[in-house]
This record gives structure tokens, C-alpha cells and sequence, in this order.
């Protein structure tokens, strides 16, 4: 299997984990916290793999998402902590992808 394409389904493994574990975290279960932690641990190693070596024309736009994927780690810590500011780093994660969205990557 073509190297990229491990990389597409790992990554949507990813996002879909992340999206499961704000479900469960909203649904107050009790591994929610856990399951976006490694969601977004697996999107962190797929935009920094992007980031690291994707085409240098597109290093800034990588950058960005990378950054967008970190905000992602102090909002598994509010989840894990019980804090309700959590909401607040995925926001800014919406904010840093909608932006990036919306640079041009070069193929």
C-alpha cells in the first residue's frame, strides 16, 4: 500500500478518535478524555510528518495546521482535569484549520 495512503487513513482514524472522544467527554463518560488524547496525538504526528517533509513551498501552511494540532494537548489536559475551558483550545484549533483552510497548498 502506497505510503500515503497509510498516512489519509491514519490521519481520518485520527479525527474520527477526536471526534468520538468530545462526544463521549460532552456524553460524561469516563474515558472521553482519553480517546480524543489520542486522536490528537495521532493528527500531531501526521501534520509534523506534513510539516517535515512535505514540499517546502507549503511549509508555512503545514506550520500552521501543526500549531492548530498542538492547541489540541492543553485541551485533553482541561479534560482530563475536569476543567470546562477545554472548549476554548478546540476553538482555537477550528480558528488556526478554517484559516489554513484557506491558504493555497501547492501541488
Amino acid at each position: 500500500m502506497n505510503i500515503y495512503k497509510v498516512l489519509s487513513i491514519t490521519y481520518y482514524i485520527g479525527m474520527a478518535m477526536v471526534f468520538i472522544g468530545v462526544l463521549m467527554h460532552m456524553s460524561e463518560l469516563e474515558y472521553g478524555a482519553y480517546v480524543f488524547g489520542g486522536g490528537s496525538l495521532i493528527m500531531i504526528g501526521i501534520r509534523l510528518y506534513n510539516m517535515l517533509f512535505g514540499k517546502p513551498m507549503n511549509k508555512r501552511v503545514h506550520t500552521i495546521l501543526l500549531y492548530s494540532s498542538l492547541m489540541l494537548l492543553p485541551a485533553t489536559w482541561a479534560m482530563i482535569t475536569y476543567r470546562r475551558y477545554w472548549v476554548i483550545f478546540l476553538v482555537l484549533t477550528a480558528i488556526l484549520d478554517t484559516y489554513a483552510s484557506f491558504r493555497r497548498i501547492k501541488r
